[in-house]
């Protein structure tokens, strides 16, 4: 069970100068389900392998400034797996010993129709009824990787939504999600820490993301799901917002429905859906960890730590993506501590020859961090 999190009025608050992905996850962190996504599909620039899966546990990426979710590789999967191939750092050594049956996974953990709303009580749905002479859309003929069987009864013609708040996020499932959770968080804690100055020192160096510290996330768990629409809104006048979240016909005879919002007042909306493999490929939700390089107080220290924490953990100004960076997020005058990590005489090949590592904390399962200290 994920921990109490407890948000202060500043921190739940959204404001009309923060983009609609910005309110959309500050809104929707307080329902404990992860990190929700504004836009969970994978990019098309990814590799196909992972195109046709999406987001999965062991993924290390970056929270990016649209909403989504930038994958970089993947720490339970060896260098030379399709997900992987050209994507690792120099030093890169993968999770071993994880029992794959140490996951819970529930196939149909979002009924299909449901929606997952920031302040239920305040937002309404209501089922859009066939006109005289409508066409059901048919069912599905080619080949799903889960139960896909066109329209469901429970969206019909569409779903319609109003709601009498200022502010709100909206999830809509056309077809449910399915959840599936790793349960070996130590395993992963400790790795995490383990490998921290390393993929910083990729990912700030070989890739030039300009990464801030405390941005790389480690995936241990998600809800996918094939088909989906966000909403988000804030300053609206109260009963202003109306939305109506239809099905449309596919592109390609025979295939999946699609879905779009037909009407959207006062709100910003997206929708969007895996029409190529038609699988649940799309993260509405992931959870894990962020990872940051610890820097020491003071200035006679060698020492350099990494912080590991649950995302369960954190409110939505830790988690809201940061901008990118050049000079990695750290005081100028405390850069030279990571020197050995971020320039070039770093010694990817045996990383540990100058630096031993020692556990100096393994907290119990949901604690906020994890330290290892080099």
């Amino acid at each position: 069970m994920i921990p109490t999190l407890s948000f202060d009025s500043d921190s739940e608050s959204a404001s009309s100068t923060e983009t609609e992905w910005e309110v959309y996850a500050r809104l929707l962190l307080p329902r404990k389900r992860g990190y929700p996504l504004w836009l969970p599909k994978p990019h098309q620039g990814l590799p196909e392998e992972y195109r046709r899966v999406g987001v999965r546990i062991g993924d290390v990426g970056i929270l990016n400034e649209f909403g989504g979710f930038d994958y970089l590789f993947n720490a339970c999967l060896p260098a030379d797996h399709p997900v992987n191939i050209g994507r690792v750092p120099p030093d890169f050594r993968h999770l071993q010993g994880v029992d794959v049956s140490g996951t819970t996974e529930l196939a149909q953990n979002c009924r299909a129709g449901s929606h997952v709303a920031s302040n239920p009580s305040q937002i309404h749905r209501s089922r859009i009824p066939y006109f005289p002479g409508q066409q059901r859309i048919p069912p599905v003929s080619t080949f799903c990787s889960y139960v896909c069987s066109g329209v469901s009864k429970e969206v019909g013609a569409g779903l319609s939504f109003t709601s009498s708040a200022t502010k709100g996020s909206l999830l809509i499932l056309p077809e449910g999600a399915s959840q599936i959770d790793h349960q070996e968080y130590t395993k992963f804690y400790r790795f995490a820490a383990e490998c921290a100055r390393s993929w910083y020192t990729y990912v700030n160096g070989p890739l030039a993301r300009g990464a801030h510290n405390g941005s790389l996330y480690l995936v241990t768990g998600c809800d996918k799901a094939r088909a989906w629409g966000v909403a988000s809104f804030v300053d609206a006048h109260p009963g202003s917002v109306s939305l109506d979240f239809v099905p449309e016909e596919p592109d390609d005879e025979g295939g999946p429905p699609e879905y779009s919002f037909s009407k959207c007042n006062s709100a910003s909306s997206s929708s969007d859906a895996d029409n190529i493999f038609q699988n649940q490929s799309g993260c509405v939700f992931l959870r894990g960890f962020k990872i940051a390089v610890k820097i020491p107080p003071f200035m006679t220290s060698s020492n350099v730590a990494a912080k590991v924490t649950y995302i369960g953990q954190l409110g939505p100004d830790d988690l809201l993506p940061q901008s990118r960076s050049t000079d990695f997020a750290i005081p100028i005058a405390m850069q030279w501590w990571l020197k050995p990590y971020l320039a070039s005489e770093y010694d990817y090949q045996n990383p540990s020859a100058t630096h031993n590592a020692g556990v100096f904390n393994i907290p119990v399962k949901y604690q906020a961090c994890l330290y290892i200290l080099f």
